[in-house]
Order: C-alpha cells, then sequence, then structure tokens
C-alpha cells in the first residue's frame, strides 16, 4: 500500500451534523398529558415529526415510550399519579431527569407560569418551558432546538464533562472530552459500553454510555 493509500484509510471521520429532516425522521418525542391534545397529532402530519406521541400518564419510568424517548414534554397537572406523586407532573419530571439525565423534559401547563410552582424542583431540571395554549410554531420551534442539541458534539461535550464532574469527580476539559469521542466515533466502538469505560478510565460507563450513544446511534453513524 503507498503512503496516500495509507493516509486515506488512516483519515480521521467527522461525526455527522444531523439535518433538519433527519431530526425530523429520527427523534423520538413522548407527551405525558391526561387530556387528549391536539398539537401532538398537527406536529406529526404538519410539521413532520414521525416518531411522537402521548400516553396519559407514566406507569414506569422504564416503560419503553419512556427509555426510547429523546424529548418528553410533561404537563404538570394530571399525570405522574400512577407512580404516586402527590405534586403530579413535576415529581414525574424530577423522576425522569434523576433517571434519563441526557434526556430533555419540557414542563408545560395549561395555567400561567406564576401558578405553577416556581420552587419546585423540577423547575431547574427542565430544558424548556411552555404555557399549553402556546403556538404550534413555539412547539415545533422548541423540539427542533432540543433535538439539535440532543445530536450535537459540543452540547453533547459539555454534558460529559458536568457529568464526569459531579458523579465521577473526574476533570477534563473539552477538548480532552471531544477528543476521547472522536476515537471512539472513529474506532466504531462508541456503542461497546467496556471501551467506553476504558476510554475515561471508568469501572461503569453508565450514564456516560447513554450519553455518547444518544449522540452517535439515532444517525447511523457506523
Amino acid at each position: 500500500m503507498g503512503l496516500l493509500g495509507l493516509f486515506k484509510n488512516n483519515k480521521k471521520k467527522a461525526i455527522p451534523i444531523p439535518t433538519v429532516p433527519e431530526l425530523k425522521q429520527k427523534t423520538k418525542i413522548l407527551f405525558v398529558d391526561d387530556m387528549k391534545f391536539n398539537i401532538v397529532d398537527s406536529l406529526k402530519s404538519k410539521d413532520g415529526w414521525r416518531n411522537i406521541q402521548r400516553v396519559s400518564d407514566v406507569d414506569s419510568i422504564t416503560q419503553p415510550e419512556v427509555s426510547e424517548a429523546h424529548i418528553i414534554f410533561v404537563d404538570v397537572q394530571g399525570v405522574g399519579k400512577k407512580l404516586g406523586f402527590a405534586d403530579e407532573g413535576l415529581g414525574l419530571i424530577v423522576a425522569l431527569k434523576e433517571a434519563y439525565p441526557e434526556k430533555k423534559v419540557v414542563m408545560y401547563s395549561a395555567e400561567s407560569q406564576g401558578q405553577v410552582n416556581a420552587f419546585h424542583k423540577a423547575a431547574d431540571l427542565v430544558d424548556g418551558r411552555l404555557k399549553k395554549r402556546s403556538s404550534r410554531y413555539e412547539f415545533d420551534s422548541t423540539i427542533e432546538r432540543l433535538a439539535r442539541e440532543s445530536f450535537c458534539l459540543n452540547n453533547c461535550v459539555e454534558y460529559l464533562r458536568k457529568i464526569l464532574q459531579r458523579d465521577f469527580r473526574i476533570d477534563k476539559t473539552d477538548a480532552e472530552i471531544k477528543t476521547i469521542v472522536e476515537e471512539l466515533y472513529n474506532n466504531g466502538t462508541y456503542d461497546d459500553k467496556s471501551a467506553i469505560a476504558s476510554a475515561f478510565n471508568l469501572s461503569n460507563a453508565g450514564s456516560i454510555a447513554s450519553i455518547i450513544q444518544l449522540l452517535l446511534v439515532p444517525f447511523g453513524a457506523a
């Protein structure tokens, strides 16, 4: 093999940036609302978010609709009851963010934002807030923004840095983390939990693997 061939084989692949049509095809969106919400059907039929659905409540944090979703909208009233949350949707939001820190969660309410408990822990955890009467455009824009963030390398790196510091007391720069993620991608080991754990010198990849896989797996990065 000549030097040119060797160079081509060793050339690093750039992590793909999904287009809006790709985001609309692949992003999984869940609404948790005890009442039929017409905007859900409109977002699918008129705005093209193909993988969008509604459940009236959550029976289990690990049920497929929840575990497979990338973005979850939670009505703060009338849901969370099946899991016994006295504070209904607010309690459910906290549970979702604790179980799936990599997922984007949006709270919405038929009441004004002033009536929703601004001092509840959920208010600091959500990735967005909307009024239930917000326009379809506002819901569509919020979904697109959060989908872009979910599948963005810089956002992934920033989030990994915070998780490494908070959960593992490991300090790495954004540049160091970006290099590791890019190497995992180029080596084809981004969906291998043991390889991810080794790359970050961890005994268990845990949420770190989930965040990396969220960035790369849905868009056929291999």
